[in-house]
């Protein structure tokens, strides 16, 4: 399935579904909070630094973040796909 959303709204959707703000990301990543929050309300892009640091926190999402797109059997997931699967997990 083909992705439509931008690299910057997968970026935020990642850190709404981690539940990080701007300056748990700070903290996290040594990325100032201010960038963070310009990346989030689209004053700015984000940049390679960013990409990289939320690869290094989320190795898990790196090819959702790049691509829009998931590869399971390589461990590699979104956001959506970790929900479904805690929700599978409570159903039993």
């Amino acid at each position: 399935m083909i992705s439509y959303e931008t690299t910057r709204e997968r970026l935020i959707k990642l850190m709404d579904y981690k539940q990080t703000g701007p300056a748990d990301l700070s903290r996290k990543t040594g990325i100032a909070a201010q960038r963070w929050a310009d990346i989030r309300i689209g004053r700015v892009r984000a940049s390679t630094e960013e990409l990289d640091a939320c690869v290094k926190l989320w190795p898990e999402y790196a090819y959702w973040i790049a691509t829009g797109e998931t590869l399971p059997q390589a461990g590699q997931i979104s956001p959506e796909m970790e929900e479904t699967r805690q929700k599978l997990l409570k159903v039993g």
